[in-house]
């Protein structure tokens, strides 16, 4: 929600958006109408009082009495001077903020005295599951909230839009005070066509009311035998995983953690097999082309034995951050939320003591509050991976909060791959179909995972630069006057001018294949030794929407959560020469080798000024990001803490702040505490 969006139907919206691209050249956004609105109220009291910056009191009742017609709507300032002002639903559909409606309004209509609306199934009005096959049972209910002061009398309809609609009607009262529930069941079809069809209910209330509601049923097709030409070992000493493998016609052998792995291709790692110091597998293989999947492993592990940070927040809604990738084949953002029945990796409350602050668990060995949590109905991951900015992590899904977390992580390291799937697809208490379609994906594409070329790094530009690349696990080589195609070269500010008598050598190696990260460069120095003539706007960057991007682009697995930053600084955005990602913060030229960077983890000095931690942090995952789809990534012990665990390391801070992530963690770090408010 918010009380601005680009796509509202006004004419004062119509013209201000483009009287203001035409006088800057950019497309205005949440804060330009703020400061369009404030320099409208100043304007509008200085001519009240003919100019006179003296007279105060006249000056605010002149601001107290204005109305404004406003490209946010229409609005006013209250007795005490707040804005009375419309907050619109929003969702972004094409780089475009559209309007569902205005929230005051959807939080009215749910909270009057009367209220119909279509609930989950009879045993379990909560639930939303919305995936289904052919040929199944879809269980729903009308629920109609008599919370007036009358018996009030009620004639309701509905219909399933499938190719032959279904229909039904039924008449009752509900006393006050009182709930009237209409089971409804529904079969369908065994050939319906895969699909979204709409469950759709009008409630005619004796008071002259009448609310309409409607529920997206999304129907997936059946899955065909599995074919996979692999030798698959198992490691699932709790049998978790065996039964789900066995539904999807996955053969595999069981194997024990001492386990030699060299006859086989891919291991499984089964839901919870691991512990935080018992053995496994040694995967040192993966270097050499080894695939292992892991299915959900807990919180303890993942943070103690790995070093990730991570969160035990159930999910009922992720995004695709790569639309095209083979694991979501099938899938659409609509189908990875509100999963049918429960997830059972974490416990239905949260196992903690009752401190002064609420439930207190610890996090990165620091002591945390919690909110009760109740029950995992509907979630589709449970334990969230932090992104990290250390390794070739591809965050094929992400969530939570600042869409940091990934619960669906491609790590590749040499010829092979590991994937952590955190989604709750494993020993649901009721399968759902997207489930079930990721798993199957999920074993499909690692069986016939294919390595890209990598790559080592090449540096020129400032000692910040440089520091963080080798923080980050890098091992940034000098540029001695001649480049390999198997190199990406990444210049910093200072570095375009060492290079510019070099530009016809570079663009030699970029047409042989050579690779270009620019980060943070003014025009004029990617200029003299670019290729080509890019042209940059100095402009204000807070945050930016775009539309995520596919697999063969080197921007694959950036979101606008990436590049959102916590206070606004003029950047040089690429506006030409170059095709920009939203506003330029991000652009790809010279047939996708050459990618801009406008932003620098560097240039957020955190340590000084706390409130650029979380900048800091999303735009290191940025720039890793950026070189993992370039072929580099930096060294981790993912390999290592998977075979043997994290008893080796001595750093005071624990495994968390040597492994992934290039910053301490701190208790303010944490978006999930709860401060008992």
């Amino acid at each position: 929600t918010l009380h601005y969006a680009d796509t509202l139907e006004t004419q004062a919206n119509r013209s201000f958006r483009k009287a203001f691209v035409q006088a800057t050249g950019r497309v205005p956004d949440v804060y330009a109408v703020q400061g369009y609105d404030t320099g409208a109220l100043l304007a509008h009291a200085m001519d009240v009082v003919g100019g006179d910056t003296g007279a105060k009191d006249e000056i605010i009742k002149a601001m107290e009495a204005m109305e404004f017609n406003s490209p946010r709507g229409r609005w006013a300032f209250s007795a005490a001077h707040n804005p009375v002002q419309d907050f619109y639903l929003r969702e972004v559909r094409n780089n475009e903020n559209v309007v569902l409606g205005v929230a005051a309004k959807a939080l009215i209509r749910n909270n009057q005295p009367l209220l119909a609306y279509i609930g989950g199934r009879p045993d379990a009005f909560t639930e939303k599951g919305h995936n289904f096959l052919p040929g199944e049972r879809v269980n729903k209910q009308l629920i109609i909230i008599n919370n007036s002061r009358r018996t009030v009398g009620f004639e309701c309809s509905w219909t399933l839009a499938l190719p032959q609609p279904v229909t039904g009607s039924a008449r009752a009262s509900v006393d006050t005070g009182k709930q009237a529930r209409i089971p409804l069941q529904f079969v369908l079809p065994g050939t319906l066509k895969p699909g979204q069809y709409d469950l759709s209910m009008t409630v005619e209330f004796s008071s002259g009311e009448t609310q309409e509601d409607v529920f997206s049923i999304h129907v997936l097709p059946r899955l065909g035998p599995a074919v996979v030409k692999t030798k698959i070992a198992l490691f699932d000493p709790k049998g978790k995983t065996a039964k789900l493998l066995e539904d999807l016609g996955i053969s595999c052998d069981p194997v024990s953690a001492d386990i030699d792995l060299a006859p086989y291709d891919m291991l499984i790692v089964g839901k919870q097999a691991l512990t935080v110091d018992g053995v496994a597998p040694d995967i040192g293989r993966v270097r050499d082309g080894l695939k292992v999947v892991m299915f959900e492993q807990t919180a303890d592990v993942l943070e103690k034995r790995f070093g990730f940070r991570v969160q035990e927040y159930g999910l009922r809604r992720v995004f695709k951050r790569v639309p095209d990738h083979p694991l979501l084949a099938g899938l659409d953002n609509g189908n990875l939320r509100d999963w049918q029945g429960e997830a059972t990796l974490l416990p239905l409350r949260i196992k903690a003591k009752l401190g002064s602050r609420g439930l207190m668990v610890r996090r990165c060995g620091i002591k945390q509050a919690r909110a009760y949590r109740a029950g995992c109905r509907g979630n589709v991951a449970s334990v969230l991976i932090e992104k990290p900015a250390r390794g070739d992590f591809l965050p094929v899904v992400d969530g939570g909060f600042s869409l940091q977390y990934s619960t669906l992580i491609e790590y590749r390291e040499g010829a092979g791959l590991v994937l952590f799937c955190q989604m709750d697809v494993t020993g649901r208490t009721q399968r759902d179909p997207a489930a079930q379609l990721l798993a199957n994906n999920i074993i499909r594409y690692v069986s016939a995972y294919s390595p890209g070329p990598r790559r080592t790094l090449v540096y020129v530009g400032n000692e910040a630069g440089r520091s963080h690349l080798e923080s980050a696990g890098m091992r940034p080589g000098q540029f001695n006057g001649t480049l390999d195609p198997s190199q990406v070269l990444v210049v910093t500010p200072g570095g375009g001018n060492q290079l510019a008598g070099h530009k016809e050598a570079i663009t030699a190696w970029l047409e042989k294949g050579g690779h270009v990260l620019a980060v943070g460069l003014k025009a004029d120095e990617a200029n003299a030794f670019m290729p080509f003539i890019v042209n940059m706007n100095k402009a204000e960057h807070i945050c930016v929407v775009f539309e995520s991007k596919d697999t063969g682009s080197l921007l694959a697995g950036i979101g606008p959560a990436d590049v959102n930053m916590r206070e606004p600084r003029e950047l040089d955005l690429v506006s030409g020469g170059a095709a920009p990602l939203g506003n330029g913060v991000l652009a790809v030229a010279n047939q996708g080798k050459v990618v801009f960077c406008q932003i620098a983890p560097w240039q957020f000095p955190y340590k000084r000024q706390y409130n650029l931690k979380r900048t800091f942090r999303l735009t290191s995952v940025l720039i890793n990001r950026l070189l993992g789809n370039m072929g580099a990534g930096g060294t981790t012990p993912v390999l290592a803490r998977f075979t043997k665990g994290s008893a080796g390391d001595s750093s005071p801070w624990g495994p968390w702040v040597n492994s992934f992530y290039l910053d301490k963690p701190e208790e303010m770090d944490d978006p999930y505490r709860f401060f008992g408010w």
